[in-house]
């Protein structure tokens, strides 16, 4: 049954819910319809706001505005104004559908709903219809090779730099034998079959604890195996920093000789084995306790500043994400300060 809420209500120093954290996880935007996805207390809301719903209405212009603007926003300020004005008159159906999450929580617990805004006329109530959803798992062939763990013998690791663990994306699981592994979730099917194909190939190449890429353990289905929730890799020593972490910090300098052999060589063996990294940026580079250089993420994806659209999937895209990131990107800082002794700059 749609519930109607005042969009007032949730304004500063009003809404009985603003101190409940909650996190865009993910978000489409157009102007017919947009979505977002919220990670609230170990459940994921997907809310959908179609044009077509609220034509009419009090909020049909303030939206088309609003996503005009989300969408020609290069430094994506209008674009979460946008994802909190879809997420705020939905705080009180979280509350609802939130409070009675047990403190230690099991990956079976962490459940999804989606939501449907609707409103008729000239209301300046926000209503929305709710339903049970699956969006955020995938149903994916099974691979003989890759053991499965079922999503209710995997606890949900605490993290104490969060505030309130259970509004993000998981990124640890204990296992029944209480060991730990790194959980990627299952968000796009295209990428995470082709994460898995990595792995497998790279397991088949022999390149296995040859190359400093994290293994793949298992993937995770929910109960009756009939859905995909994500993978387990093995943890790569680390404070889950990344080449992002390290840039115009002292230990670059120091170490970028060493990360630059590391991550060529890794490249340069997938690539004798016919395989591809891809998705080449610094995120995808992790640095361990040991100040060694991890290549992680084989899903596709590409971000344009390290590896051009004409050659992403190509080893040729690889080698100038790797240039780009350890001959130019890392070095910006470095070079600047240099510049700087020199009187080049003012």
């Amino acid at each position: 049954m749609p519930a109607s809420i005042s969009q007032a209500s949730s304004s500063a120093g009003m809404d009985p819910f603003q101190n409940m954290s909650h996190t865009v996880i993910d978000s489409h935007i157009k102007l017919d319809s947009s979505w977002v996805t919220v990670m609230c207390r170990a459940t994921r809301f997907h809310i959908t706001v179609s044009h077509k719903d609220i034509r009419r209405s009090h909020f049909e212009t303030e939206n088309s505005e609003m996503v005009a603007k989300a969408i020609d926003d290069d430094d994506e300020e209008d674009h979460d104004v946008l994802c909190e004005w879809i997420v705020d008159p939905c705080l009180p159906y979280f509350r609802e559908n939130t409070s009675n999450v047990p403190k230690e929580i099991t990956f079976k617990d962490s459940v999804g709903f989606g939501i449907r805004t609707l409103s008729q006329g000239h209301s300046r109530s926000w209503d929305y219809e709710c339903f049970p959803s699956d969006d955020t798992v995938l149903d994916l062939p099974p691979f003989s090779e890759v053991p499965n763990s079922k999503a209710s013998d995997l606890r949900i690791v605490s993290d104490t730099q969060w505030v309130d663990y259970m509004s993000e994306i998981p990124q640890k699981a204990i296992l029944s034998d209480d060991t730990s592994r790194f959980f990627k979730p299952a968000d796009d099917k295209k990428q995470l079959l082709r994460e898995v194909d990595m792995h497998l190939r790279i397991r088949h190449a022999g390149l296995q604890d040859k190359i400093k890429v994290a293994n793949l353990h298992s993937i995770v289905v929910s109960d009756d195996a009939k859905m995909t929730i994500g993978l387990l890799l093995d943890l790569i020593p680390s404070t889950s920093d990344s080449l992002y972490s390290h840039k115009n910090r002292a230990l670059a300098s120091e170490y970028h000789a060493r990360w630059k052999q590391q991550i060529t060589a890794t490249v340069r063996q997938l690539h004798s084995h016919g395989l591809v990294w891809g998705d080449v940026h610094p995120g995808n580079i992790v640095i361990d306790t040991s100040f060694n250089a991890w290549v992680v993420d084989f899903g596709g994806g590409s971000i344009v500043e390290f590896v051009p659209r004409k050659k992403v999937g190509t080893k040729a895209g690889d080698w100038h994400g790797v240039g780009k990131i350890l001959d130019e990107w890392i070095l910006e800082k470095k070079r600047y300060d240099l510049d700087n002794r020199a009187g080049y700059t003012s």
